[in-house]
C-alpha cells in the first residue's frame, strides 16, 4: 500500500514548516540501514508531544494532526498515535540506500516548498517514484523497500523530510 496526498496542510502552515525546517541542527552519520555503510543527516523530534514540545520541535505536530483528521488514518489505517517522529536530510553527494522500516507504516511529509523537479530527492517506495513535492505526505507499509532518491549536482538545498513511524492498533 502506497498513498500520496497533496496539500497536507494549509498553506500558512506549510510555510510555517518549510522556514522552521531550514534552521534545524542536523547531525550527521544516520544510518537507514545499519548493516550499509550509507549515511544521512537525522534530526529525533521525539517520541511523545511533550518530548517533541522540550526538543523544539513543535511546528511539525500540526502534520500530524490534520493528516490524522483529514485522511481518517484511524478508520483507514487503524493508526491513532505514531511511535515516534524524526526528520532526515540528504545533499548531492550522498547515496541513500534500500531498505525497510520497523513498525507497520511510514508517512513521509515533504516540507520544501520551494523544491524543483529537476533536483530529483523524491522517495522510491516498492519500485514506484514518488517526486518531492512540497507539502506532500507519503503513507506506506514499513515493510515495503524504499529509499530516498538522490539529489542532483545542480542543487545546492538540502533536501529534508519529516517521518512519522506507525503502528496499527489492534
Amino acid at each position: 500500500m502506497i498513498e500520496i496526498y497533496d496539500d497536507v496542510v494549509e498553506d500558512h502552515i506549510a510555510q510555517l514548516i518549510d522556514v522552521e525546517m531550514k534552521s534545524v541542527s542536523w547531525k550527521y552519520d544516520y544510518p537507514s540501514d545499519k548493516s550499509k555503510p550509507s549515511r544521512h543527516w537525522h534530526a529525533l523530534c521525539g517520541k511523545t508531544d511533550v518530548e517533541i514540545i522540550a526538543n523544539g520541535y513543535e511546528y511539525v505536530m500540526p502534520i500530524w494532526s490534520i493528516a490524522m483528521y483529514k485522511y481518517d488514518f484511524k478508520k483507514n489505517l487503524s493508526v491513532t498515535d505514531y511511535e515516534r517522529i524524526y526528520m532526515n536530510a540528504h545533499t548531492h553527494g550522498i547515496e541513500p540506500v534500500m531498505h525497510k522500516d520497523d513498525g507497520d507504516f511510514t508517512m513521509i511529509y515533504y516540507p520544501r516548498l520551494d523544491w524543483k523537479s529537476e533536483w530529483g530527492g523524491g522517495t522510491l517506495v516498492d519500485g514506484n517514484l514518488v517526486s518531492y513535492v512540497g507539502n506532500r505526505l507519503v503513507v506506506f507499509d514499513a515493510q515495503l523497500l524504499h529509499m530516498a532518491m538522490p539529489v542532483t549536482r545542480e542543487c545546492y538545498q538540502l533536501r529534508t523530510c519529516v517521518v512519522f513511524k506507525c503502528n496499527r492498533n489492534v
